[in-house]
């Protein structure tokens, strides 16, 4: 690991202010690792921590009808959970698991809920990090009205070019909410435009 400086930048940019209450928040962070396939939570049971990724991709999916639908990927520097469990203690719908070994620091929604009755700009930290992960949510609903699944595979490897090295191809076109087959042939075009 190399340290929760990543971290405490992340919050700052969040802030926008700063950070008096950074070691609070650093004195509940544990360091944890996990193997490729390892699961960082379950479905089926509730989230009970937030992770912040360091090195390695997450995957986030679900199950409907025996298949595996991929919801999202945390990639390095960015925080992951089932939100919407660690939010409401209800079990989850959604499992996190470790597409390539993970590195990364855990912080508990116990810790995090003590540090909210001691630490005002924690709570604001809080809010934010909520504010951020709608936003996320709204922008990827939004691509799917707006842009095509060739648009959406390109402005991935833009953003993430070590999708293609890393994440199979049929997670990926579960992602882009279409069949491994229709990928395949957009990567095709891609490689050879007419």
């Amino acid at each position: 690991m190399t340290g929760t400086s990543a971290i405490r930048d992340q919050l700052q940019a969040l802030l926008q202010e700063p950070l008096k209450d950074w070691e609070l928040f650093e004195a509940i962070l544990q360091p944890v690792t996990f193997k490729a396939g390892d699961f960082l939570s379950e479905a089926g049971k509730t989230a009970n921590a937030i992770f912040f990724v360091e090195t390695g991709i997450v995957r986030v999916y679900t199950l409907h009808q025996g298949k595996e639908i991929s919801m999202d990927f945390a990639f390095p520097q960015s925080f992951t959970t089932s939100f919407a469990s660690f939010i409401t203690r209800r079990p989850a719908a959604v499992n996190l698991q470790a597409i390539t070994p993970v590195q990364a620091y855990a912080f508990s929604y116990d810790d995090l809920h003590k540090l909210y009755a001691v630490s005002l700009q924690s709570q604001q930290i809080g809010r934010l990090m909520a504010e951020q992960q709608y936003l996320l949510k709204y922008n990827r609903e939004l691509s799917f009205l707006q842009f095509s699944a060739q648009e959406r595979y390109a402005q991935l490897l833009k953003e993430h070019p070590e999708v293609v090295q890393h994440i199979p191809i049929k997670q990926i076109a579960s992602y882009l909410g279409i069949e491994p087959e229709s990928l395949s042939r957009i990567r095709k075009n891609m490689s050879n435009p007419d």
